[in-house]
């Protein structure tokens, strides 16, 4: 979780405030329903961000995918009862 310290103009937190109010949010929540509803939009529109890859990971990431190829993977349905068996 990334937390962000920001500082807004009275009329900014007035805005939100009210804005919040209507569906009964304190100004935190209000911020926060709004990033929320703003990063939804951005996700509806396709545009997802892309990060670049750690080598380490990449590599581990082709071993697997060569791995499940050549049948040395195994399919887990019961996830809490494989772990529980570790």
């Amino acid at each position: 979780m990334t937390k962000v310290q920001l500082s807004l103009t009275d009329q900014e937190a007035a805005i939100l405030s009210s804005y919040g109010s209507q569906f009964g949010y304190n100004l935190p929540k209000t911020i926060r329903f709004v990033i929320g509803k703003a990063s939804e939009n951005f996700l509806r529109e396709g545009t997802v961000p892309i990060y670049q890859m750690s080598k380490v990971t990449e590599e581990k990431g082709l071993e697997a995918l060569e791995e499940y190829k050549t049948g040395k993977t195994i399919e887990i349905k019961d996830a809490k009862k494989f772990f529980s068996t570790l």
